[in-house]
Order: C-alpha cells, then sequence, then structure tokens
C-alpha cells in the first residue's frame, strides 16, 4: 500500500498497540495519533454525535492518521490505548475514582495516573493465518481463533436489539461463529456454525474464559487504600468520568 503522507502541520506522535498488531491483515503493532486541537470541540460537543454514542468513533476517525487500517476493526484494547493517549496528552493523566469505603461506608476520592498503565503480558503465537490455536477438552478437537473485532461486537449489539425481548438471541452461539476459523483443519462456514450448536457447555465457556484471560489488554486494575486502611481492587473504566475532560464539564 502506498505510504500516506501527512500533513506536516499536524502534530502527532506513534502510540503503541496492545495488540501488537497480531490478528490484523497488516500486522500494525502501532499507529500515528495526532493530539487534540480546539476544532476536535466540534465533534466532542456534538448533540447528534453524542444521542447516537458515535463520538469516540468519529474521534478516532479523525485523529488516527494512518489509513491503512479501518477503524471499525480496531479492538477494545487499541481504541483504548489511543484514548489514554489523547486524554493524557490533552489534559493530564490524573484520573478520578469516586469509591465507597467498605468499613466505614463513607465516599471517598483516590486519583491515579494513567500515564503508569501496562501492558498485559501476551503469550499467544498466531499461525500464518494469523490464528491461534485451542484445544476442546471434552470434544477432543482441536481449532483456531481470532479476536472479536469492533465491528463484530456491534454486529452482536445489533443482534441483541433485534430481538427486542422476544425470544433467545443466540448472543453466544453467534459469538462463537465469529471467533472460530477453523475446526481440524476444517474452515467451511456451514461445519463451524454446526459444530458450535452442539459444543458442550463446559468446552464453549472454558473457550470464553481462556479468551478473556489470554487476550493482549491493557491492565486497568489498580489497588487503592481507603481511607479505613480497607484495600479495594479498582479498574479504570471508559464512561462518563474518563471521556469527562473531553467535554470540558
Amino acid at each position: 500500500m502506498e505510504q500516506y503522507i501527512i500533513d506536516p502541520t499536524i502534530s502527532y506522535d506513534v502510540v503503541e498497540l496492545p495488540s501488537r498488531g497480531i490478528y490484523y491483515q497488516n500486522k500494525k503493532k502501532s499507529l500515528r495519533v495526532a493530539y487534540l486541537t480546539a476544532s476536535d470541540e466540534n465533534i466532542l460537543s456534538a448533540q447528534n454525535l453524542i444521542q447516537s454514542n458515535t463520538v469516540i468513533d468519529e474521534l478516532l476517525k479523525r485523529k488516527i492518521l494512518d489509513r491503512d487500517i479501518n477503524i471499525d476493526d480496531l479492538v477494545d484494547e487499541d481504541r483504548n490505548a489511543i484514548l489514554i493517549f489523547l486524554r493524557n496528552t490533552a489534559f493530564g493523566p490524573e484520573y478520578n475514582f469516586y469509591l465507597k469505603d467498605p468499613k466505614t461506608d463513607q465516599d471517598f476520592t483516590s486519583v491515579i495516573d494513567l500515564s503508569e498503565v501496562k501492558f498485559k503480558d501476551f503469550t499467544l503465537q498466531p499461525d500464518e493465518n494469523g490464528e491461534f490455536k485451542y484445544f476442546f477438552e471434552k470434544s477432543q478437537i482441536e481449532i483456531t481463533f481470532t479476536f472479536l473485532t469492533k465491528k463484530q461486537k456491534k454486529e452482536l449489539e445489533e443482534i441483541s436489539k433485534s430481538w427486542n425481548g422476544t425470544g433467545v438471541a443466540p448472543l453466544v452461539t453467534k459469538e462463537l461463529e465469529m471467533m472460530i476459523k477453523s475446526i481440524a483443519g476444517n474452515r467451511e462456514l456451514m461445519n463451524i456454525h454446526n459444530f458450535v450448536n452442539k459444543l458442550p457447555i463446559k468446552d464453549s465457556q472454558d473457550f470464553r474464559k481462556f479468551v478473556r484471560e489470554n487476550k493482549p489488554n491493557l491492565d486497568l486494575t489498580k489497588k487503592i487504600l481507603a481511607p479505613s486502611g480497607e484495600e479495594l481492587t479498582v479498574e479504570v473504566g471508559f464512561g462518563v468520568e474518563f471521556f469527562r475532560p473531553f467535554y470540558g464539564i
């Protein structure tokens, strides 16, 4: 692909991706990301984007300068790393936790430094297709799989919405079908569909637990000491408090 020439007037930095690029087609391990500027407030304050919950998608499309990766394909951990970079470089790394002391039931605030967030260790090795091996103990069969992209997660959300409380949405089986790429070397979609629907529940749960525990990610958990001396384990969230500085409120 032809190298994209960045406007020399744009200030940016290179953000390393927690995924290490292991399941992107171009194996990209980092992205060039522009700093937030006053013009970005047009996006951050756009009521139509806020109401449709697409502010962050639009922001990433504007700030990621590389053109050889689809924003919809970015996995959550890579999106989060970029958002932490944007927040840190624009507003500083301080992040407030609003908590309740479990011993005294009193509210308190604790501040952490987002610049100290590290990558989790990742030891899985992809094959030539960028897929990972997993062995189902109960079914005694090997598969290859990939992690869900943001686009696939949105598809699952749409499936959930389309059922609208009527019947049982096939979210678990659909998620498995999206992740599993081959079964004992067989890559036929119908074969994967049939296999998933007959998969023993223990195999299903063990596999999804394996995916959660082994996917590349940021280490967002922190130990915080409450005023009473009680230790709490908290996790950085990407909700209202994380984005509050973006909206200037």
